[in-house]
């Protein structure tokens, strides 16, 4: 059975991922699999459905199985993301692995992150920082320092290279399959006709949207998928957004000093120094401003500053509440849970249960005991207090993965 592997949010499933997904069919892929973002997406933000409703729908749009890509390991910064996900793929024997880009050339890809793993790109990525260039800007400038080449690289091309270099440093044997992106900017905020869609876009339309995404978006997600989506929605347990959890959040920083957040990760996770992708003074500026701060709003926007990213700081806050020290960033993870899955993809499963080193877990309960569980069932926790019907903070620990017969 030929398998190509999707590290993905689905945040949530669209079109433009369901192309992506038939383009694979026809190349001749009899199995996609799918490692999805849990709860946490890579920018620090809560999913705007939980990781079982996106799961479900991810199959209803011609997925074979959706595997988590567990927290922290979902909220971390492109280069630990990416080596997650590609670890998780690489674990399974998956045979390729499958991304969208603004590139779409392999060998441009495949130049910048052979770029990005060599011993000179830090310090001139950091030299031209210092210089005043922003972080992505910095990033594309030393790849084209090094490479010597004016390539077409964009923001959304970065996980790709992310992806590639995590194959080159793991030794893992996957077959790179770049799909060049059409239609709408990862990031833009619009829905257009005809134009397939951003996820960014359909979040903004479902915030407007009150109880009609159904028809708001039935041009922009497949109607399977979107039929899950609205089940979720008409259930109360969706969309989710972090304003259910502005005062917790608020009350968490005005409560704490920065070190006393940064001893609690360190002794959560077991190891480490620092708040996750901190140390250069972050937590205590989001202490600082939640002090000054009447909502979530306002706290995040004066949180935001031009010298890091909003994503950066969102890593930053999200970790702090839930303890992850600097530490985890240089691990891997240990387990990956099941959420969703068809027949072949059951097939597979119990193919790849036979010889997979890394433990594939039914039920959240059953996982082993690790740091990567305890950080697990706090962010879930956290998050099922953030969903509209106020679930009870253990709904994740007894949930159960969505099977299509």
């Amino acid at each position: 059975m030929r398998t190509a592997g999707i590290i993905c949010e689905y945040n949530p499933f669209h079109s433009g991922h369901k192309r992506q997904i038939d383009i694979l069919r026809q190349m001749g892929y009899e199995c996609i699999v799918c490692v999805m973002s849990g709860n946490y997406t890579q920018r620090g933000e809560l999913a705007i459905f939980d990781k079982y409703t996106r799961a479900e729908s991810a199959i209803m749009g011609g997925a074979d199985i959706v595997l988590e890509l567990p927290f922290p390991y979902s909220s971390f910064s492109a280069e630990g993301f990416a080596g997650a996900g590609v670890h998780i793929l690489a674990s399974l024997g998956t045979d390729a692995i499958c991304f969208g880009s603004e590139c779409g050339d392999a060998a441009t890809l495949e130049r910048a992150a052979e770029a990005i793993i060599s011993p000179e790109f830090k310090e001139l990525y950091s030299e031209i920082l210092r210089s005043g260039r922003g972080s992505a800007a910095a990033y594309f400038d030393a790849i084209g320092s090094i490479t010597k080449e004016n390539a077409s690289l964009l923001s959304n091309d970065i996980l790709g290279i992310s992806y590639i270099a995590a194959i080159k440093k793991s030794g893992a044997t996957l077959d790179v399959i770049p799909i060049k992106r059409e239609g709408a900017a990862y990031n833009e905020k619009s829905l257009r006709e005809n134009i397939l869609p951003s996820a960014s876009a359909i979040r903004e339309r479902i915030k407007t949207a009150g109880e009609d995404i159904e028809s708001a978006l039935s041009e922009f997600i497949p109607k399977e998928s979107l039929s899950v989506l609205t089940k979720a929605q008409r259930s109360g347990s969706a969309p989710v957004f972090a304003d259910k959890i502005g005062d917790k959040i608020l009350s968490f920083f005005r409560l704490l000093s920065a070190n006393e957040i940064s001893d609690r990760a360190i002794s959560r996770s077991s190891s480490g120094e620092a708040i996750a992708e901190d140390g250069c003074g972050i937590c205590q500026r989001l202490c600082n401003t939640a002090k000054e701060s009447e909502s979530l709003e306002d706290f995040l926007t004066a949180s935001y500053t031009a010298k890091y990213t909003d994503a950066r700081i969102n890593r930053v806050l999200l970790f702090s509440l839930l303890g992850v020290s600097d530490a985890i960033v240089h691990t891997l993870p240990e387990y990956t849970t099941l959420l969703a899955a068809n027949a072949t993809g059951r097939a597979f499963l119990s193919d790849k249960r036979k010889s997979c080193d890394l433990p594939i877990i039914t039920k959240p309960a059953d996982a082993p005991n690790s740091v990567q569980k305890t950080l697990s069932e706090a962010a879930d926790s956290l998050y099922a207090e953030a969903m509209e019907s106020g679930k009870g903070f253990d709904l994740f620990i007894k949930s159960h993965p969505f099977m299509l017969k």
